[in-house]
């Protein structure tokens, strides 16, 4: 195979790219709902049904933009071109998705719809081209299995970066702000005052003396200025907690007067609006820096033959006929699937299994540390095993220690934590040998047709992926409705059985069939190197 060198600093810059991508994606998958409902005051039924409805169309518009980059002729090639133009706009567009109005709530719906699908469009028109580069900075699979380990070690970056700096920049830029409303101890009651318009969550801390370390943290959101007065303060619950052991207070009715007994109380005011809206600010001014450097450490290498034609009939056609490809697509929505399941079940999971959901946050982060560990051995795996094998092996222990994590007991916090990090670090090499095989599809589609069509073949990258999103998302919720889930109250022994399972042995059923599918995937290292030393003579002879 080709034995061309390619200087790190490269794959750094592509790689800084995911990252970009990664301060908006994690920040929608972790934070968005929350902030459409609780932050800008949107019915969740609402929120619910635009993401649904604007996810789809997002779904749709990937293969638009892959053909649309592949026909894209500058002086800095196909594909870079879109990073350095569409950078700032990405960054103006995420900061306008977390800012709120004060507008009625059907003006708010409005607003929230046409901000998220733009974002979603931004996002397609500048990470379809993003990943389509990875097919043409070099001709050599196992060079592009690097990118791609770059790309996915710096992506997990992104993950840990909104995980670790989100909610403390929002208690930077919005706490101790009274511009919306004044909270006040008197004695043992908690007065709130309305000040402005919008929202704000109060802060209540609590310790009862003599029973050290007993401490617990509630918050109540006041809402628009129409609903203060009847603010609903069903979240307000005070815990006092003492190890393991647990006492709940329900709080008074009206959050004007809340007695709280005998604990002595702090209390803190934190503009959410504000909060959130400074700290995009910070991912967005952080995102266009990283593309930037994309853009200006990157190179296209590979190049489409010069009497190529670019039918868009031939290009579907082509796509249709390419089996590797469909295998990948329908990988991509299993292992989106998997990770759309479980990671949404882990708040479930500890605030009402285990009873302490002050460790999910511990628990995220110890899986996103050990996935990024593991794919930095992406290279090595896949030139010791080739890239089907190694994604097969992977999958089969992930699920192996996926079911092993139905049997684990609700005190067994270490054990908890061993798994979620065994089973993160098993998986973790599995996406960016995915996106290393979509190059390879795309090379295999030249190789076959005569025509390549990079984009269109990439597309389904990030198109498997929000299905896989939406799909994982909407069975989530569907599953927590099936199981007798109810918010904020003790769970029956089947709805806390459903949350184990929504753990273990379902998001386990996903990558068994992810498994089985990579065996039908033909593109063994063996036939690609036949496949690059063809193609690299069709090159020289053009």
């Amino acid at each position: 195979m080709n034995n061309e060198k390619i200087h790190i600093k490269e794959k750094i810059g592509y790689g800084l790219g995911d990252t970009a991508s990664n301060l908006f994606f994690q920040s929608f998958m972790l934070f968005l709902l929350y902030f459409y409902t609780d932050v800008f005051g949107i019915p969740a039924a609402a929120a619910g049904t635009m993401f649904l409805v604007t996810r789809i169309w997002d779904s749709v518009n990937d293969p638009l933009m892959g053909i649309l980059s592949d026909r894209t002729n500058t002086k800095w090639g196909k594909f870079r071109p879109y990073i350095l133009w569409l950078a700032i706009p990405f960054g103006i567009i995420g900061v306008l998705t977390f800012t709120t109005p004060d507008w009625s709530v059907a003006s708010k719906i409005v607003y929230a719809y046409i901000t998220y699908t733009l974002m979603m469009m931004v996002y397609t028109a500048i990470n379809i081209p993003y990943s389509a580069l990875m097919g043409v900075v070099s001709s050599n699979p196992i060079q592009r299995t690097s990118f791609s380990q770059y790309r996915f070690i710096f992506a997990f970056a992104g993950a840990f970066i909104v995980q670790g700096i989100t909610l403390p920049l929002v208690q930077q830029f919005g706490g101790n702000d009274d511009s919306v409303v004044i909270a006040e101890q008197v004695q043992n009651e908690i007065v709130i005052t309305e000040k402005g318009t919008g929202t704000s969550k109060i802060e209540l801390e609590a310790t009862v003396p003599g029973e050290e370390p007993v401490e617990g943290k509630i918050s109540l959101c006041v809402l628009t200025p129409e609903m203060f007065a009847e603010a609903d303060t069903t979240s307000g619950l005070l815990t006092l907690q003492k190890g393991f052991e647990k006492k709940t207070v329900i709080v008074a009715d009206y959050i004007e007067g809340v007695d709280l007994g005998k604990a002595q109380l702090k209390v803190s005011v934190v503009n959410e609006r504000k909060g959130f809206m400074w700290a995009m600010v910070v991912m967005a001014t952080l995102a266009v820096i990283m593309f930037l450097i994309t853009f200006a450490t990157t190179k296209e290498r590979v190049q489409p033959a010069k009497e190529q034609k670019t039918s868009l009939k031939d290009d579907i056609k082509d796509l249709a006929a390419n089996k590797p490809w469909w295998i990948l697509f329908v990988l991509g929505i299993f292992t989106l699937s998997y990770v759309s399941v479980r990671n949404g079940a882990i708040m479930y999971y500890f605030k009402y299994y285990v009873g302490n959901d002050a460790l999910a946050s511990g628990f995220m982060i110890a899986g996103t540390i050990a996935t990024i560990a593991s794919i930095t051995l992406t290279e090595w795996l896949s030139k010791t095993f080739g890239k089907k094998r190694a994604y097969i092996y992977s999958m089969i222990l992930t699920s192996v220690l996926t079911v092993a994590f139905y049997f684990v007991g609700k005190d067994d916090i270490i054990a908890m934590f061993v798994l979620q990090v065994l089973i993160s670090f098993v998986f973790g090499p599995t996406a960016p040998l995915v996106f290393a095989m979509y190059t390879d599809a795309a090379d295999y589609s030249e190789w076959k047709t005569g025509r390549r069509a990079t984009g269109l073949v990439m597309s389904a990258s990030t198109m498997a992926q929000k299905f896989g999103w939406t799909i994982g998302g909407a069975l989530a919720g569907w599953l927590l409705a099936a199981f007798g889930f109810k918010a904020n109250v003790e769970q029956a022994d089947g709805a806390l059985t459903g949350i184990q399972l929504m753990m273990s042995l379902i998001p386990a059923a996903g990558s068994v069939l992810a498994a089985i599918f990579m065996l039908f995937y033909k593109l063994d290292e063996k036939f690609l190197g036949e496949v690059e030393q063809e193609l690299k003579l069709r090159r020289v002879k053009d």
